[in-house]
């Protein structure tokens, strides 16, 4: 008889195990990213030069303005998380008086991240120099699959300034970075031996 009560409770919770197994993973299922296409990579890598800023820099104020397009990189996924990192230098010429720097930015389709700040700074007493060198990282979600243009933005902080600009003297060593997180889901990459 005892035997018997085991083998029921046993054979009971096989049934339930299996079936809560079934509805966990219907559940995973639903609610998955979509699978990557075999081969496809988990992060797309590409690489903008900021050319040369000629005929110049920008005057600007306390609120935002574009410096430079700097150009335009692909989205896979609407999905994707896209950071885009900015090496090289900034320059402003000069201040007004009562200015205490310029904030640059780095913008997506002209619009400022909404994680965090993609931001460095130009203090006051560092104008007309060689110009600084920064390095500047933002990250954008919610862009759409397709193309977007990436730009530099400038704003002066307690007043305005003239002439900023991205890359004084012209060199190629400026760039930005742009790293596509896509969605992953269940699909993996394996690995390949030769």
């Amino acid at each position: 008889m005892v035997q018997l009560r085991i083998r029921s409770l046993v054979l009971v919770s096989f049934v339930v195990s299996a079936s809560l197994a079934i509805l966990v993973t219907d559940a995973l299922k639903s609610r998955a990213a979509p699978a990557l296409a075999a081969g496809q990579p988990m992060v797309v890598a590409q690489v903008l030069n900021v050319d040369c800023p000629f005929p110049g820099g920008v005057d600007f104020t306390t609120s935002f303005v574009k410096a430079l397009d700097v150009g335009t990189f692909s989205v896979q996924s609407a999905d994707s998380v896209v950071e885009a990192t900015f090496n090289g230098r900034l320059y402003v010429e000069s201040f007004a008086a009562g200015s205490s720097g310029a904030i640059f930015e780095v913008r997506v389709d002209n619009t400022a991240t909404t994680h965090g700040r993609a931001r460095a700074v130009v203090w006051a007493a560092e104008a007309g120099a060689e110009g600084v060198p920064v390095s500047i990282t933002g990250i954008f979600t919610g862009l759409s699959a397709g193309n977007h243009t990436i730009s530099i933005w400038v704003q002066g902080a307690s007043g305005g300034g003239s002439n900023a600009f991205v890359n004084p003297g012209c060199w190629d060593s400026d760039h930005i970075v742009i790293k596509e997180y896509t969605p992953f889901g269940m699909a993996f990459l394996p690995a390949v031996a030769k």
